[in-house]
């Protein structure tokens, strides 16, 4: 695959002109000759920058050269690239002194022999030309200081400009002046069988300086007959540099005193920079992933373009956008929508402080969809206000308001409020197809589009696809990785584990096959307790769900999608999971202690019955298997190493009846080291001015007396663990409070 990127160059072959500057060319250059043939003209050919002005040159160029033949040079200079003012003027003269030495010389020998020595009694019009480009130049800067000029076919040095200089004085006794010498060519001019045409292109790359000498040169010091000058420019911008330059209230008004006639470069035809966009984009799409675009993705490509492309002003902007699409897409192709990357390739040409504002907003927006931070009102504020004035428009069809930005940017609508104009809700459905279909509002997606790479706080695709892989063909080296992932460090807030149990779920459970959402729930039975285990996941958040509630959704979730897919192996599954599960603390603590108050046996939040994993007889069936589980012995041992005994206990007694689990506490309770053990592990978590490890009235009365647990810790307070009951008596005074 080879993408050749346009180097923005002025066009020069007609087949690549696709907005008819060619047939501008051939129309216009007719008119160019008449005006080089009469008292002297400049002629304002004028366009934005990026508008085409140097390919309707090039064009115009090929047009007046098979011109000469009659007689009509074109002389091409760009003032911007020749140094000072003298060097100019003498870059401007010597091309016409040249041409009119041969066209003397010409006339001459068809005279014959004495006309020729009689020319030579008398300056030639070459001479006049040099001699007063060189009296000219010397107003300028001093001779001596001039190094030399660029001139086509050759240099022409300080000596050279001495001697031209001097020409005259051989063929008079009184040098003429100025205005002599000037009125003088003029006249030979006017009897010469030649014109010329001056093209000055890129005048408004000249700084005010500049500008104005080149305007003087025009107007004052090389306003002849027969010489059209064709001035090329931005009219906004040498306008203000001749402002600048001349220190005038309007340089608009002084450049309409130059220039006798302008030409303007006409705007292209409605849609037609966007048609070529469009025509290139598809290109670039087959180039790289060898189709073409088609079915909804060329619908979309379409709707996009003509959103955003109604922007586009100059070709120059098409170019830039394609290039960008060029430059970039190759490398990104499997990672973003084309559409949607098409989109922000033309909102960057044509509104780059939204383009900015866009990647901020995303960025933002992708930490607090992953729950790794929060934004305050404040920002929300301030980023509302901004979005307002880019896109300021109360049109719910235009391409520059929140409501058409709306359409590929989650979480944001009009409101007068700045605040709420910013970071709104996502259903979960919207966020899921975003993620599916890697577009620009997916939070796992977004960065692709500005830097070329995930963001650094989400999971590769590479490696999540990997691991639903694993789910459908290896579960032992599944179960590894996650407990790996659990125990990665993370630079946001969450764990890698807990950032897949969301991308598990916001990418659409909905899509996955029976084997990869069977892997899942199989996989996550066995290493919760592991999971659990680790310090890093164990941590708790203000105002963020726990890592075993976050896993139970998502397990609930697979088990419901399963059970759509194949009711048979979703009870495999299900009696799979109760039977063999290893993380048995997760099991009863959480998932079916979760189970059991849904259906209304425990607890008090009694859903409805079409919310429920499980029904009352599948229900039933694997409370059983539980029950035999934890009958045994080796069982009962392993309690005391649950990685969150208090959940266990409680899913225990919520799950299987209290006679079991306090029969186990009592008897592990009867060493000191047991009962404060089992009283600091039934401590939960709160936040204040501080974090807090508040034991609670109701977790101690669930297993013991709480009178005799207070009798027994003041007895104990005068013992070896007096540091640990002291701090366990502060958690129940917690606990009251």
């Amino acid at each position: 695959m080879t993408i050749i990127l346009d180097s923005d160059r002025a066009l020069e072959d007609e087949s690549n002109d696709h907005f008819g500057f060619t047939q501008i060319a051939k129309r216009l250059a007719p008119s160019v000759l008449e005006a080089s043939r009469g008292d002297g003209m400049v002629i304002g050919l004028e366009g934005s920058w990026g508008s085409g002005k140097t390919s309707l040159l090039n064009f115009l160029r090929k047009e007046l050269s098979a011109a000469e033949e009659a007689g009509v040079h074109t002389i091409t200079i760009a003032p911007w690239l020749n140094g000072d003012s003298s060097t100019l003027v003498m870059s401007l003269l010597e091309p016409i002194a040249s041409i009119l030495d041969l066209q003397e010389d010409k006339e001459a020998k068809g005279r014959g022999f004495w006309s020729r020595r009689t020319k030579k009694k008398s300056a030639t019009i070459g001479e006049m030309i040099r001699s007063y480009g060189a009296s000219t130049a010397r107003k300028l800067v001093p001779v001596a200081n001039l190094a030399g000029y660029f001139l086509p076919g050759g240099q022409v040095t300080s000596t050279v400009l001495e001697t031209t200089a001097n020409a005259l004085d051989q063929f008079s006794s009184r040098p003429p002046t100025h205005s002599e010498l000037k009125e003088e060519i003029a006249d030979r001019l006017k009897k010469a069988s030649v014109s010329f045409i001056v093209v000055l292109d890129d005048l408004d790359r000249l700084e005010p300086a500049q500008a104005v000498e080149v305007v003087r040169l025009v107007r004052s010091v090389a306003d002849f007959p027969k010489v059209a000058y064709l001035m090329c420019y931005d009219r906004r911008v040498l306008s203000q540099a001749l402002k600048s330059g001349l220190g005038v209230k309007d340089g608009d008004l002084f450049l309409q005193k130059i220039v006798q006639l302008s030409f303007a470069i006409p705007l292209p035809e409605p849609f037609d920079l966007r048609a070529q966009f469009q025509s290139e984009a598809e290109k670039i799409f087959a180039d790289v992933t060898g189709n073409s675009p088609s079915g909804d993705l060329l619908e979309d490509l379409k709707l996009a373009i003509d959103r955003e492309g109604g922007s586009l002003s100059t070709p120059r902007e098409v170019k830039l956008a394609l290039n960008g699409l060029k430059f970039t897409y190759p490398t990104v192709a499997t990672d973003v929508y084309f559409p949607d990357f098409c989109r922000l390739q033309l909102i960057k040409v044509s509104n780059f402080r939204l383009y900015r504002w866009l990647e901020e907003y995303l960025a933002v927006r992708s930490i607090i969809v992953t729950g790794d931070g929060v934004v305050s009102k404040d920002s929300r504020a301030e980023m509302g206000k901004r979005l307002k004035k880019l896109a300021p428009s109360q049109e719910a069809d235009s391409s520059r308001s929140i409501w058409q930005l709306r359409n590929f940017i989650p979480g944001i609508a009009y409101d007068n409020e700045p605040h709420k104009c910013v970071f709104t809700a996502t259903s979960r459905q919207e966020l899921q197809n975003l993620v599916e279909q890697k577009r620009l509002g997916s939070p796992f997606h977004y960065r692709f589009y500005f830097a070329l790479t995930g963001p650094k706080t989400v999971l590769p695709t590479a490696e999540f696809e990997n691991i639903l892989r694993l789910a459908r063909e290896d579960g032992e080296l599944l179960n590894q990785a996650l407990i790996e992932y659990a125990s990665r460090k993370r630079q946001a807030g969450k764990s890698w584990f807990e950032h897949i149990l969301e991308r598990i779920r916001d990418t659409g459970i909905e899509s996955l096959d029976v084997a990869a959402v069977s892997g899942l729930i199989l996989s996550l039975s066995d290493v919760m307790d592991e999971v659990l285990s680790v310090s890093d996941s164990r941590r708790r958040r203000a105002f963020s769900i726990s890592v075993e509630q976050l896993a139970n959704r998502v397990v609930c979730d697979l088990l419901k999608q399963l059970a759509k897919l194949d009711s048979t192996i979703y009870r495999k599954i299900s009696e799979r999971v109760a039977r063999e599960g290893k993380a048995i603390n997760w099991l009863v603590g959480t998932l079916f202690r979760g189970e059991v108050w849904d259906h209304g046996r425990a607890g008090e939040r009694k859903r409805p019955e079409d919310e429920w994993v499980f029904t009352d007889e599948l229900l039933d069936e694997l409370v059983g298997i539980l029950r035999d589980r934890v009958q045994t012995v080796s069982f009962k041992e392993s309690v005391p190493q649950m990685p969150d005994l208090a959940s266990f206990l409680f899913g225990w007694r919520d799950v299987l009846g209290l006679e079991e689990p306090k029969k186990w506490v009592d008897e592990f309770t009867q060493t000191d080291v047991g009962f404060l053990d089992v009283l600091n592990r039934l401590r939960s978590w709160a936040m204040g001015d501080r974090v807090y490890f508040p034991l609670h009235h109701s977790s101690v009365s669930a297993f013991f007396d709480y009178d005799a647990v207070v009798e027994r810790l003041n007895t104990l307070e005068s013992g070896t663990n007096i540091e640990r009951v002291q701090e366990l008596k502060v958690a129940l005074s917690q606990g009251r409070d």
